[in-house]
């Protein structure tokens, strides 16, 4: 998450992210707010140099729920944000362990998944006008980076998409907010931008919101929404058609998730989901009045 000048009126940088996640019996698209358990355990790192936890990521191995989340600082530094890690037994109540990645620039949206036995992370990191692809040599603890994806550009809220041995990347231009869509054809191989890129500049889906679903031979994507303001809520589109040659995703429910009441009253912009007989979703949310933040 990358805290922008504030919508509420106030001068100072937002703070105040929380995170929940909650178990439910339906895929991706049938998910309403309707679905959203009105009493969560919010997940909150409570120590003094903590202001926020934020853009969840949700990986199970070994039996063991793994969440990974941008942990914000409380107090101005040259950078707002890390990432850090929890663990659960159950995907539901989760344990803080420590910060994992900590850089000289801004980092966000930790982005985990497992290749070919390995994992890796794809964090934010626009500060460093680079993609940066991190490999754990100690899961979850100990992380390296691997390969630069690319540079040159201030990227954020790298996704990807392998479709036909092709890997589609998903990402968007801080400075001209424009969703780019890139291919490779290979993980780590260069970036050839796609002729429909850039798919959108409309600011209710120009930015990620979390990794690419799978389901049921279905793709789908997560889009921020910030129409009503920064965080106001997370879209839901299906990917219709994605080659070297062609894109096309259809809008499946607008809103999806998005800023209601209690913890998400002023903000939402995050999901992740983790497939199990029982799926377990993480969102984020604010609600900057509770966290003591004093609203315009």
């Amino acid at each position: 998450m990358q805290i922008l000048p504030s919508f509420f009126g106030f001068t100072s940088k937002v703070r105040g992210w929380s995170i929940a996640t909650f178990r439910i019996n339906k895929g991706i698209s049938e998910i309403t707010m309707l679905d959203v358990p009105k009493q969560r355990q919010w997940f909150q790192v409570k120590n003094k140099e903590c202001g926020g936890v934020a853009d969840p990521f949700l990986i199970k191995h070994n039996n063991r729920y793994y969440m990974f989340f941008e942990y914000e600082y409380k107090k101005p530094l040259y950078k707002d944000a890390d990432i850090a890690y929890a663990t659960s037994k159950d995907g539901i109540n989760w344990t803080y362990k420590e910060k994992i990645l900590e850089e000289s620039f801004h980092q966000s949206f930790p982005y985990v998944f497992k290749m070919k036995g390995d994992f890796y992370m794809l964090p934010e990191s626009y500060q460093s006008n680079q993609v940066r692809l991190y490999k754990a040599i100690d899961f979850p603890k100990k992380w390296i980076l691997d390969t630069v994806l690319f540079e040159g550009k201030k990227l954020v809220d790298t996704i990807f998409l392998i479709k036909d041995s092709v890997y589609y990347w998903f990402t968007t231009n801080l400075n001209t907010s424009e969703l780019l869509l890139f291919y490779s054809d290979s993980f780590k191989g260069t970036w050839v931008q796609h002729p429909c890129s850039p798919i959108s500049k409309d600011i209710s889906n120009n930015r990620n919101a979390g990794a690419i679903i799978e389901e049921e031979n279905h793709y789908y994507r997560l889009a921020q929404d910030a129409t009503e303001g920064y965080g106001s809520g997370v879209n839901l589109f299906g990917i219709e058609k994605i080659s070297k040659q062609e894109y096309q995703e259809k809008l499946i429910k607008k809103p999806f998730l998005y800023k209601n009441k209690g913890m998400i009253k002023d903000a939402l912009h995050h999901v992740s989901f983790l497939e199990e007989d029982e799926h377990i979703v993480a969102i984020d949310g604010a609600n900057f009045a509770i966290r003591g933040i004093e609203i315009k």
